[in-house]
């Protein structure tokens, strides 16, 4: 029996399916229907993938905590910006 556990991230959602994207920006679609029930854009989904008996199995809970830590990660990034943003418009 072989476990991993991966971090996917909600990108976003197109009518019944659920765009995700794992490590290295990689994106796959997968029906809505199989992510937790409360699952929104931009959370952070724990995946654990189980291989046993030549079959696999997923597990796929919304990690809250991880949730929070990248929307504050984010925030900052954001504040960082805006902070260096002089205004005015663009000139090419």
């Amino acid at each position: 029996m072989s476990d991993r556990e991966e971090i996917w991230i909600v990108d976003r959602f197109e009518g019944e399916r659920a765009v995700l994207e794992r490590a290295l920006h990689e994106r796959l679609e997968v029906p809505r229907a199989l992510l937790p029930a409360r699952a929104q854009e931009g959370d952070a989904l724990r995946v654990t993938i189980r291989t046993a008996d030549g079959e696999s199995r997923l597990s796929i809970v919304r990690d809250e905590a991880e949730t929070r830590r990248r929307a504050g990660e984010a925030g900052r990034i954001l504040q960082d910006l805006k902070r260096r943003d002089p205004g005015g418009d663009v000139k090419l």
